[in-house]
């Protein structure tokens, strides 16, 4: 008798890992939340969303058929992607989210989110890209995201996003692109985003940003397809390490100034080609409270 007792619970047990096989419990909570706080119902497109209403899995949940999701490759089960773009959602990211332990991929540019960016989305270790263009997000950028070791994109043009850019974000040494454009950044540029030790895509162009283009610009490896610092409040002198970067922004449709639109000594191409707005060479691109050297260019 208690063999059979027992065959019978290793067969429930089987049978309940069959039927939950492609639904983990901790994405399917996850998903009903962001379902739930982004107003699902009224989603252009919701198709397979209706296995989260409930307030328990159902028998036959599989959640690669929910509409934007999609899972591991080797054993179907853990969501590794969400892509939701131009569908319809309004409302904000919950913090259930940091649930999706293996999710790669989070993607819903071209919708209306609001609220802020979930300070502990560093518990998403293995997040490569996320997207969030084009929404309407506030408060500041995570300083967490500077620890998610294996992040590639990072893009969160035209938000609300406000506050300073987090020094942290140059921790980020596997990033291809980092895209701030067109929010509502103050405060200066952190040089840690000159030092991530490679060539990336660096746009914070349509912010309010303040005080000299960092010195530590002229040792990375920024060019005219990769930086973009235009339409800021950015002032003063250029430093003369920045020489170093003249010859990258001579492209292939000539000359380009990443930092036009500004209030800077002169233009880049005046710095580059006829020595205008260089800093003084001892003292450089001083901080903020240091008096300026008479007749020297510095920044304000």
């Amino acid at each position: 008798m208690r063999k059979a007792v027992i065959l019978m619970n290793i067969l429930i047990l089987i049978n309940s890992t069959t039927v939950f096989s492609q639904c983990h419990i901790d994405d399917w909570t996850a998903l009903k939340a962001l379902y739930q706080s982004t107003n699902g119902d009224d989603w252009d497109d919701n198709e397979g969303w209706e296995q989260i209403k409930g307030d328990t899995p159902p028998k036959e949940c599989d959640l690669s058929k929910m509409v934007g999701i999609e899972l591991d490759e080797y054993y179907n089960i853990r969501v590794v992607e969400i892509f939701l773009s131009s569908n319809n959602l309004v409302g904000t990211l919950p913090d259930q989210l940091i649930k999706l332990s293996n999710l790669e991929k989070i993607s819903m540019p071209f919708n209306k989110i609001t609220g802020s960016i979930p300070s502990r989305i560093d518990e998403l270790e293995k997040l490569r890209r996320i997207d969030f263009d084009f929404n309407q997000l506030t408060g500041n950028i995570p300083p967490e995201i500077g620890s998610l070791s294996n992040l590639v994109w990072l893009y969160l043009l035209d938000n609300k996003l406000s506050g300073d850019i987090p020094p942290e974000l140059g921790s980020l040494k596997n990033i291809d692109r980092i895209q701030l454009s067109s929010n509502q950044l103050t405060g200066e540029i952190p040089p840690e985003l000159a030092t991530i030790g490679k060539r990336y895509v660096l746009r914070l162009d349509d912010n309010q940003l303040t005080g000299c283009i960092p010195p530590e610009f002229g040792n990375a490896f920024f060019d005219w397809l990769t930086l973009n610092l235009n339409d800021n409040n950015l002032s003063g002198c250029y430093d003369a390490n920045l020489l170093k970067m003249c010859d990258a922004f001579d492209g292939n449709y000539g000359f380009a100034d990443p930092f036009s639109l500004n209030n800077l000594e002169a233009t880049f191409y005046e710095f580059c080609f006829e020595g205008k707005g260089i800093c003084d060479t001892m003292m450089g691109c001083r901080p903020k409270g240091v008096s300026p050297l008479v007749g020297s260019f510095n920044c304000d």
